[in-house]
Order: structure tokens, then C-alpha cells, then sequence
């Protein structure tokens, strides 16, 4: 029989499949559907890498699967040609970025063919295609006559290096997610989509997507940002220059500075606080900043400059230095207490979140705690942790002399019940005395002190374990204490102690010694979490989760608020979408008639960026300069363009009915294909594309009743990235990719796909390293002789068993994406039956278990065998539990000593098998980052991931 030869067969079946439609898929089928979708390329580069061909392998394995399955499978490919990444390779080489698109496209199609992807061919799609265009151009309209897509100015994200504006979501780190570059802020007219308005449909979307991985949930969660609260108008006071109060205010100033007039409006999601509010914070771009006259303007004026200068993730880096300065002559009034509280600017508020401005509670927020204390502003605290009554309510006070020594009490354990040692004065509220009161009169008893509350600051939330019961308690601090006059009762006695010496004290109690250590780094706990009032009002005693809507209401609006921006929607490139708008002197913003479409972009012999803030669209007058479709009078085209997330936005509807030249797809089809079963892609595209599609989905199946369904797809499996040999994620803009031409030039395009999926389970990142590709090679090497020399006759019952359970494990490990395992257990099997007897029939079912992963060679092997067709018109074998009568034990696997899942093996599993089936499982994924560091193996019982 003749030597495996992969690049001949290859390129046989290859043809035979193109010639046949082998997996051309049909909209008339009776068949259960199952629509198996993985994310298109950006035709940007040279070629596909081994990181564009891991879930490509991953989605043909499974695409196969199904179609042996017996569903009719939708499994297509296209072309995402449109934007940046496509325009700066056509800039770097110096062509025209439709030539450069063409030449790509061919150069990864070849690519993709030479790999044996089985995508259906018939459906192709391309976003650069006017044909395809022209229905992106048809959808946006559809959003501008919905309301949701405007034009409006403001300040963007600016990209200095690729000269346009990005979204808040192309954002990275401050950085252009495209190319790395730090990003400015540039105001600009650009077009929006109105995506906040679907910002409540996105949430309630994801709830329903239980075969989403819970982190790419979260992310869109997060992202979205969702708020629960209040507005609150908080009234401005403002005093002359001798600083004397004025609510009429100086006569040369115009009415609308008066008190009544000029608001401040925070947005809060804790308005059962609002008492503890002892200061305002704007931030540095409020728009009152600009009419507020402030005494000290110039000052402001330069930190306004210097903060707005800095990157929003810098600014809320949680390490961050708190900065600000105070509005001097400004003065806010507490709506629930009536008090003056001044007004700051500082950069740890964001203008573009709430109202951009922020009631600063600092006794419950760590944020305004941090701020508070370095400024030295005041702290009161309102909530106590604790639903029961505060009768019995723990108050303390930690007492500093004039040079920074604490004043504390040592005990005499004889002549007290009370265990501690040296220990901070304080002791219960009883009654119905406030905290307040029960502080100064515990003073008065223990030490004879009399002193007012104000000279006490609040500094600590605390809670101890006494009696196994949940002590809590607040914690002031007092300076300048003259220690000689204290009078302390019997029975104990002053210890005036420096820091160091009450943390080294022999006899502190630990207590006093963690609030000590926080006192020196001001790093005090602060309680953020609800709880009963106090210091609050008609309030006093009642639940926060009780008190919180009826304070919403009594000093504000009820207000639902979104970190979610509207998503800028135009670029100032050339490679893109024309947007199907004009502008008209008479008749203003005028939507292109639907019958012009498309709107074709033009040829031109200058594309690059101008950097202006305009496209270079903005040149070709003669393509500019139309007619109004209103009145007939001159217009002009919009020359900004699409971004490169509009036809991706929208692709897998097209791809559903994609030679459909009457509307974007039939309501037919879309009923039949939708929604996606299994979408194959990357976490990058979490908050970009995922987030995108599924608004538009949301806004054709909700608004528009064009799409049968709400969310577009049922299951998201992201993949790992493929890491290169210098350890960093393998891209084309860091030249570190593996070509994988080389590799199936040297091996075969079979030999290359088994071994990136056996690399590591699927959702993990990976290595890439050759070192052990030689491994598959040689094994399906093996089987070609092996198969094609075998003499067959009848199964030995060992072939038998070692078969049906191959099936049974083979079913589960691509159905869940083990796809290494899977790979593992075809080597385990041919290792135990090769010199077993076989049939004929059991050959075949091997081959049909091997073919997804292997389609090539399992072809040929068919063919030899005396197999008509493809193996793909085969049905996929059925297990029968009967034949198997291996002993199947339950290993339970943890990750740092803690169960995560339970997984089946066979008795004689070696421990690298346990290891790698372990690995796969999703539940166990979920709590391994990376590697670990060790592996813990109890023989047929357990295995502990540890690190």
C-alpha cells in the first residue's frame, strides 16, 4: 500500500468537497437545524496565523459533528474588510486599500481551503461589497428614522496615531485598542447610536444566556454598569469677597447667581447617607465650573487644566493619590440637614458618569474617606452595621495628646469582668441616648473629661468577636488631650504610649493594636454596607434598605444611571461605510432615499487620514456635492464613515440569506437559521462586538419586528489565546506569528489541526511550541498503515469495548470542547486495539470519530476501505453501554484543595489522562488561571491542582 501522503490527499478531498458541495447547507430543509457560527477575519495582513486557526479547527470539529449528528448545519465564513486594520496595512504597503482587501481575502481563503474547514462556500459574505453595504446602510437608517442614531458634538476618544475617533469601548488602558497609541480628547461632530437607550434589554438579555461563561457575562455587566439611586439637588451659596453670606448676592451680579437659582445635582446610590454628606465634589469638566464665580479661580483653573489632561482610568485607579481643590466662596446647603458643606473639584469624580458630581460621604464610602482625610474634612457617620436596636451599641474613643501619644486604659483584670488589658475608653449606648452622648458620658465616668463632640472626629467602623456574638461599634478620635488632668477611676490606670510602643506593648489588646496601624496609614475601615440610621433625622432607627426609597424621594428624584456611553459611530477614515446621510442649508439633516442605496464609496487617489477631524471623503467634491432629496436643492454627502464594527454588527442575519437582493434576509430564513447555536470567538470582543450585535439584534427583533428572536445567540465559546514562543499573545502587529502555511507545507493541514487542538483545553491559554506536533504526525501515520494493511475479520470483544467506550468519550469531549482529550483518547485507543482483531465496520466507526478532527486522511482511509462518497454522509455511531465492560471509576478534582467537579475515567487511566480530562472541564477552568504550579494525584481518587 502506498506511503501517507498529506499534501497529495489533502488537495484531493479538498476539490472533491469544493466540487460536490459537500457542506453547502439549505433554508428547505426538514432537519433540526444547528447553526454554527465562529467570528470572520479582518483581511488585514499577510494571512491567518495559528492563533486564527484554533477556533477555526474548534468550530470545523464541531460543525462535522453535527452534520454526522444529522442536523442541517450552517457553517459559514466571510469577510470583515471594512476599517482601521484593513486601511493600515493598505497605507503600510503603499496600494489602495480595495487591492490590498482583494489580495487578502484570496491569500487566507486559500488558507482556509488548504485547511479543510467545511464552510459553506454559497453564503459567503463580504462587508466591503456594496451589495452587503447597502443593507448596513439600510439598518443605520432604520435607527435614524427610530431616533437612535443623531449627530451631535462633544468631546471623543482621539487616536493621534490613526488620526480618528474611537468609541469608549476601542479603549484600552487609555490606549487605542488597535494600535497602542494614548489616546486625547478632541471635540468633534460625530454621529452617535443612541445604545444607553437599550441599556436596561441588554441586561435583562443576559440573564436568559445560560450557556454563556459567566466572565464574559460580567463583563457586559460591568461595562453596561448599571445604578440604582437618586438625584439630589443640592442649592449653591456663594459669598462676596470679604466672604460675608449673601443669598441675594452682590447687585453687579445678574440673577441667575442667585441661591435659589444655581443647583448642584449629584447623582447617589446610597441616598439614605445624605445626612453624613459633609461636602460636594464636581468633577473637573462640570459645565458649572465655567459659571460659578469662585475666589479662587486661577487655582481651580490650573488643576482643571492638569485633570482633564489625564486618562479616565488613570484619574480612578483605586491606588491612586487623592487630588483636589476646594471652591473657595462657593458653599453647598445639605437638603436633609440644612448645614454649609463645601464644594470641591477633584479628579476622582468622572464627568461623563451620573450628573458629574458626587455628595461625599465619608463615613460611608472609602473613596470620599481616603479624600476626607487628607484634607481634613469632616466625617459623620449615620448607619451603624446592625439591624438591632442601638441600645447596647458600642462607642469608643482614641485619645491623642498634643505630641501624637495615644491615651489608653490598663486594666486591672481582678477588678473587672472586662478581659482586656490596655484597651481605648468607651463602652455601650444604653437607652435612648444617642452615640453621641453615650460617648461623652462613658468619658465623664471613666476619666472625669468634659469635652464637646465636635472636638472628636470619626475615624473607625469596627466590629469583635465577643462571646461569639457580633459586636459593633464606632471609633472617634480626639487631639490635644492634656493627660495630666485626666482622672481615671479605680481599678485602672493612663498609659500614654507612643505607636510604636502600642504595637510592641505586651498587653494590648490586638484590637488596639490593628486600629492603631490604620490610624497611622489612614487606612481605616469604612462601612459601606447597610444598616440601621442614626444621626439621621425623623430616620433615626430605621432600616437603610427601608429608609433608602423614602429619602430618594423626600430629598430627590428616584434615578436608574448607566456607565454605558452612546457609541460613537463615525470615523474620519476613508475604508469604510458611507453613511447615508446629507446635509442641506434648507432642509438640514436629510436621510438618504432607501432607493439610492448603496451609497458607493468612491476611488480616490489620496485615503490617508487627514487628521483634521475630517474623512478624506471631505475632498472629492464631486462626489460631496448632491442634490437634496427634499427640495432639490444643493447638498452635501456625509463624509465621515461607518466604523468597523457596523457590518459585523449585523453579519450573521446576512449570512442566513446572503444572496438576498430585496431585503437584508427574509423573515423565512431568519426564522428557520436563528438564533446562532454555538458562536466561536475571542474575550477581546466582550464589549465590542458581542455588545454591539446584540443591540442591534435587540432593536430589530424589539423595535423593528424583523429579527424572530431577541438575543442572537444561544452559546458563546470563547478560546484562549495562543501565546508565542517570546510568552506574549501572538499578533501580526508584533511580528511574532507562526505562519501556518510552514506547518502544513512540512506536516499536512490533519497533522497541524489535531495538534493545535491538543495544545490545551480550549478555553485556556496555550504556548505555542513545535516540540511535540511530531507526536500527531507520527500517529496518524501509524493509523494510515495501519488500516491500510490491516487483514479485518470479526471484533475482538477487547476492540469492541475499547471502540464503544471511544464513542461514548468522544460524543461527550466535543459536545462540551474537550477537544485535547478527545485527541488523547484516539491515541489511547489505536495504542489498545492495534494488534487486535477487527471488522471491517469497526474501522469505519473509528473513522467516523477520528473525521471531524482529521477529515483528510479519515477520507481516503474510507475510500480504501471500499467506502462510497464521504465519511460525511455517514451518521455518527452509536454507543452501546453494554459492549463496554471496562471498570469506570469517579476521580474528584480539585483546584487548591477544594472539590470543583467529579469526572469519569477508566480504571487503567494513566494520570497524564486524568490530568488532561480534568483540565477540560469547564467547571474546573473556571478557578485555574493559567498552568499550576503543582499537580497532587491520588491514585483512583483524587487530583488537587494547585497555584
Amino acid at each position: 500500500m502506498t506511503k501517507y501522503d498529506p499534501k497529495k490527499i489533502e488537495a484531493k478531498w479538498q476539490k472533491y468537497w469544493q466540487e460536490n458541495k459537500t457542506f453547502v447547507s439549505s433554508n428547505d430543509s426538514k432537519k433540526d437545524k444547528k447553526y454554527v457560527l465562529v467570528e470572520f477575519p479582518y483581511p488585514s495582513g499577510v494571512g491567518l496565523h495559528m492563533g486564527h486557526v484554533r477556533p477555526y479547527t474548534a468550530a470545523d470539529v464541531t460543525a462535522r459533528y453535527y452534520r454526522l449528528k444529522g442536523f442541517e448545519v450552517m457553517f459559514p465564513m466571510g469577510w470583515d474588510a471594512f476599517g482601521l486594520p484593513a486601511e493600515n496595512y493598505a497605507i503600510k504597503t503603499g496600494k489602495p486599500p480595495a487591492q490590498t482587501t482583494e489580495e487578502n481575502i484570496a491569500n487566507i481563503k486559500r488558507q482556509i481551503t488548504e485547511f479543510g474547514y467545511s464552510f459553506d462556500w454559497d453564503r459567503e459574505i463580504n462587508t466591503t461589497d456594496p451589495n452587503y453595504y447597502k443593507w448596513t446602510q439600510w439598518l443605520f437608517l432604520q435607527f435614524y428614522k427610530a431616533g437612535l442614531a443623531f449627530e451631535d458634538t462633544g468631546l471623543i476618544n482621539w487616536c493621534p496615531k490613526d488620526k480618528t475617533g474611537l468609541a469608549n469601548e476601542e479603549v484600552i488602558n487609555g490606549e487605542c485598542e488597535r494600535c497602542g497609541a494614548k489616546v486625547e480628547k478632541k471635540e468633534l461632530k460625530q454621529w452617535y447610536l443612541k445604545i444607553t437607550e437599550y441599556a436596561e434589554k441588554l441586561l435583562q438579555g443576559l440573564d436568559g444566556l445560560d450557556k454563556w461563561p459567566d466572565a464574559v457575562k460580567l463583563q457586559q455587566q460591568n461595562w453596561i454598569g448599571k445604578s440604582e439611586g437618586a438625584e439630589i439637588e443640592f442649592s449653591v451659596i456663594m459669598s462676596d469677597s470679604e466672604g460675608s453670606r449673601d443669598s441675594s448676592l452682590q447687585a453687579s451680579r445678574s440673577s441667575e447667581y442667585r441661591q435659589d437659582d444655581i443647583k448642584i445635582k449629584v447623582f447617589t446610590t446610597r441616598p439614605d447617607t445624605i445626612f453624613g454628606a459633609t461636602y460636594l465634589v464636581v468633577a473637573p469638566e462640570h459645565p458649572l465650573l465655567k459659571e460659578l464665580k469662585i475666589d479662587n479661580q486661577k487655582e481651580v483653573g490650573d488643576y482643571i487644566e492638569k485633570a482633564t489632561d489625564q486618562e479616565e482610568q488613570d484619574r480612578t485607579r483605586e491606588d491612586k493619590e487623592k487630588t483636589g481643590v476646594e471652591l473657595k466662596g462657593i458653599k453647598a446647603v445639605n437638603p436633609a440637614s440644612g448645614e454649609e458643606i463645601p464644594v470641591w473639584v477633584a479628579d476622582y469624580v468622572l464627568g461623563n458618569y451620573g450628573t458629574g458630581a458626587i455628595m461625599a460621604v465619608p463615613a460611608h464610602d472609602e473613596r470620599d474617606f481616603e479624600f476626607a482625610t487628607k484634607f481634613d474634612l469632616p466625617i459623620k457617620p449615620v448607619v451603624v452595621p446592625t439591624k438591632e436596636p442601638i441600645n447596647g451599641y458600642g462607642v469608643g474613643a482614641m485619645l491623642l495628646t498634643s505630641d501624637g501619644k495615644f491615651v489608653l486604659q490598663r486594666r486591672d483584670q481582678n477588678a473587672s469582668k472586662d478581659p482586656y488589658k490596655v484597651a481605648f475608653f468607651g463602652g455601650g449606648v444604653e437607652g435612648d441616648e444617642t452615640i453621641e452622648n453615650a460617648l461623652l458620658r462613658e468619658l465623664k465616668e471613666e476619666l472625669s473629661l468634659d469635652i464637646e463632640f465636635s472636638n472628636f472626629k470619626y475615624f473607625h467602623s469596627y466590629t469583635l468577636k465577643k462571646d461569639q456574638k457580633n459586636v459593633f461599634g464606632q471609633l472617634f478620635v480626639a487631639n490635644n488631650i492634656d493627660a495630666q488632668k485626666l482622672d481615671l477611676n479605680e481599678g485602672a490606670k493612663i498609659e500614654i504610649l507612643t505607636a510604636e510602643e502600642v504595637l510592641n506593648h505586651p498587653d494590648t489588646t490586638n484590637f488596639v493594636k490593628e486600629v492603631v496601624a490604620k490610624y497611622q496609614t489612614r487606612s481605616a475601615e469604612v462601612l459601606t454596607e447597610p444598616g440601621l440610621l442614626f444621626n439621621s433625622g425623623e430616620f433615626d432607627g430605621m432600616a437603610s434598605e427601608e429608609a433608602l426609597p423614602k429619602m430618594a424621594e423626600k430629598y430627590g428624584q428616584p434615578k436608574t444611571t448607566y456607565r454605558l456611553r452612546d457609541w460613537v459611530f463615525s470615523r474620519q477614515r476613508y475604508w469604510g461605510e458611507p453613511i447615508p446621510i446629507i446635509h442641506c442649508d434648507k432642509d438640514g439633516i436629510v436621510p438618504v432615499p432607501e432607493n439610492q442605496l448603496p451609497v458607493t464609496l468612491p476611488e480616490v487617489e489620496n485615503y490617508e487620514p487627514t487628521g483634521t477631524g475630517q474623512s478624506p471623503l471631505a475632498g472629492i467634491d464631486e462626489w460631496v456635492n448632491t442634490e437634496c432629496s427634499e427640495c432639490g436643492g444643493p447638498a452635501k454627502r456625509e463624509t465621515n464613515t461607518m466604523p468597523q464594527w457596523a457590518g459585523s454588527s449585523w453579519y450573521f442575519l446576512r449570512y442566513a440569506d446572503s444572496k438576498n437582493d430585496k431585503e437584508f434576509a427574509s423573515k423565512d430564513s431568519l426564522k428557520y437559521w436563528m438564533p446562532v447555536d454555538i458562536y466561536f470567538g475571542g474575550m477581546e470582543h466582550t464589549t465590542l462586538h458581542l455588545l454591539y450585535s446584540r443591540f442591534w439584534n435587540i432593536f430589530l427583533h424589539h423595535d423593528q419586528g424583523l429579527v424572530p428572536v431577541s438575543e442572537p445567540y444561544v452559546e458563546r465559546v470563547p478560546h484562549g489565546i495562543v501565546l508565542a514562543s517570546d510568552g506574549t499573545k501572538m499578533s501580526k502587529s508584533k511580528g511574532n506569528v507562526v505562519n501556518p502555511d510552514e506547518l502544513t507545507e512540512k506536516y499536512g493541514a490533519d497533522v497541524t489541526r489535531m495538534y493545535e487542538l491538543f495544545l490545551g483545553p480550549h478555553g485556556q491559554m496555550v504556548a505555542w511550541n513545535e516540540d511535540g506536533i511530531t507526536g500527531v504526525s507520527k500517529f496518524l501515520a501509524r493509523v494510515w498503515t495501519w488500516l491500510t494493511e490491516k487483514e479485518f475479520g470479526q471484533d475482538d470483544s477487547k476492540t469492541l469495548s475499547e471502540l464503544h467506550r471511544l464513542i461514548k468519550d468522544t460524543d461527550r469531549d466535543i459536545a462540551s470542547y474537550a477537544y485535547n482529550t478527545a485527541v488523547s483518547g484516539f491515541m489511547k485507543f489505536y495504542n489498545e486495539v492495534k494488534d487486535l482483531e477487527m471488522s471491517k465496520d469497526s474501522a469505519v466507526s473509528f473513522l467516523s470519530l477520528l473525521y471531524p478532527f482529521a477529515p483528510h486522511i479519515c477520507e481516503e482511509l474510507y475510500e480504501i476501505l471500499g467506502g462510497k462518497g464521504s465519511v460525511q454522509d455517514l451518521s455518527w455511531p452509536e454507543y452501546d453501554a453494554d459492549k463496554v465492560v471496562q471498570d469506570i471509576i469517579t476521580i474528584a478534582v480539585q483546584v487548591n484543595g477544594k472539590v470543583r467537579d467529579e469526572i469519569e475515567v477508566d480504571a487503567s487511566a494513566t494520570e497524564d489522562e486524568i490530568k488532561t480530562q480534568a483540565l477540560a472541564s469547564e467547571k474546573v477552568q473556571k478557578f485555574i488561571a493559567g498552568e499550576p504550579k503543582k499537580i497532587i494525584y491520588v491514585p483512583q481518587k483524587l487530583i488537587n491542582f494547585v497555584g
